[in-house]
């Protein structure tokens, strides 16, 4: 199976792969794991992070905060990168994710825990190569 998690359009992407952010101050304790993030992107992609200034399109980071709408599956023209599943991808969710209740909310075909993104320690090379592919990064 292909992974369907691009969707197509320059207009979805950061302009000049740069995204503006600010940590919200509830998440001071972790600012050191979101740098640390921060900086591994810098050092595989092409993709800017940069603290957010006085302009109005930036990126708040909420912990904790997510609803249902965040399973919503990608039609599959949306998938513009064809690459295969990878269930150590950052962008995978844990097996409770978003549980009331610690109840599992999804769990993987194949039988293998899904870990939540705060307990990986990098991205995979298939998500390097994803964002590399689409902002046209020079690999």
């Amino acid at each position: 199976d292909a992974e369907r998690n691009a969707i197509p359009g320059q207009k979805f992407r950061w302009p000049n792969a740069v995204i503006p952010y600010v940590i919200d101050s509830t998440l001071e304790g972790y600012k050191h794991v979101i740098l640390d993030a921060i900086k591994n992107y810098h050092h595989h992609t092409c993709v800017h992070f940069l603290p957010r200034t006085d302009q109005s399109d930036y990126v708040k980071i909420f912990f904790g905060q997510g609803t249902e709408y965040n399973f919503d599956k990608l039609a599959p023209t949306q998938n513009i990168l064809y690459t295969p599943f990878d269930y150590d991808s950052i962008m995978i969710y844990g097996n409770d994710a978003f549980s009331k209740n610690k109840q599992d909310t999804m769990v993987a075909k194949n039988g293998r825990k899904l870990l939540n993104p705060f307990d990986k320690n990098s991205m995979t090379k298939s998500d390097i190569d994803k964002v590399n592919k689409m902002y046209h990064c020079i690999e």
